[in-house]
């Protein structure tokens, strides 16, 4: 990422850290009462449309929020954070890999459905699936491996700045989980740092968080939205348009009460994208493309 000439003292980064965070919270509520309010009184055919319209309040105006403080507050430039749109063809290919990959090795050992519904219905899935993967993967990764990520590594060294923000990010998925043990939350905390040092690896190589925006988008898109959905039949929740029932409730599979984003599996993944960020003959190509 690009080196900013601009250096706070500890007490600034921190307050700065906590303004993103806060904003990014903002963004999401303050995008939620006004339709949360309109939809009180006009009945949706669908509940998708509501999803695609909260979905894109919420990202463009958190990104906004993020984008005032950054130039009228800090009078800094959003580039100055790696918050640029630099994608490259590795960046795509591991976005493609790594939800292809966990999701065949779920299909080897559990059993794939397919759900009927009619084209509007699943283009009105795909889309609603489609924003909600934006949107997280879009204003996360501004936060974590933009804000954060880069305001920690000018104060102190990009080790802090690596370890975390992935540790935090592991932190604030824990209210999302269905039930709570302390095996399930312990498994959560080691996938969700290792996923986000996974993140941060991808942004710092890339030189930018559009790889790992990317990468965080499609995993989310294929994961957690309702077009694949991957859990045991007692765990089933919703309708996607393709499930994959597994057959063990082995915390270790189902990712305890998280969901498989927590599971052995996808932590193999973690590592395995991990591994290939980390490989010299990617960081060789990753040199290259940027000089190019």
């Amino acid at each position: 990422m690009n080196k900013t000439e601009h250096k706070f003292s500890t007490s600034k980064t921190l307050v700065n850290i906590l303004v993103y965070f806060l904003l990014f919270l903002a963004g999401e509520l303050f995008s939620s009462i006004p339709f949360d309010l309109l939809f009180s009184f006009v009945e949706l055919p669908s509940s998708a449309l509501y999803v695609i319209f909260r979905m894109l309040g919420a990202l463009f105006l958190t990104v906004f929020l993020f984008w005032l403080y950054t130039t009228k507050g800090l009078h800094m430039k959003m580039k100055d954070f790696g918050i640029t749109l630099n994608i490259t063809k590795w960046g795509v290919l591991i976005s493609i890999l790594l939800p292809v990959f966990v999701a065949a090795i779920f299909t080897v050992i559990g059993t794939v459905e397919v759900n009927s519904f009619s084209v509007g219905e699943t283009v009105l899935i795909i889309i609603a699936s489609m924003l909600i993967a934006l949107k997280s993967g879009i204003t996360e990764e501004m936060l974590f491996r933009g804000y954060i990520m880069k305001s920690l590594e000018s104060r102190w060294n990009q080790c802090i700045a690596i370890f975390v923000p992935s540790f935090l990010f592991s932190l604030v998925h824990i209210p999302s989980m269905e039930t709570f043990t302390v095996g399930g939350i312990a498994l959560l905390m080691i996938s969700g740092t290792l996923v986000g040092i996974m993140f941060s690896l991808v942004a710092y190589k890339g030189n930018s968080i559009g790889n790992s925006a990317l990468l965080h988008t499609v995993w989310n898109f294929v994961m957690i939205t309702d077009v694949l959905h991957i859990t045991t039949a007692q765990g089933t929740y919703g309708t996607p348009i393709f499930s994959i029932m597994i057959p063990s409730d082995n915390a270790l599979l189902t990712g305890a009460g998280f969901g498989m984003e927590a599971s052995i599996i996808a932590i193999i993944g973690y590592i395995l994208i991990c591994g290939l960020v980390l490989n010299q003959n990617v960081s060789q190509y990753i040199e290259f493309e940027i000089k190019e």
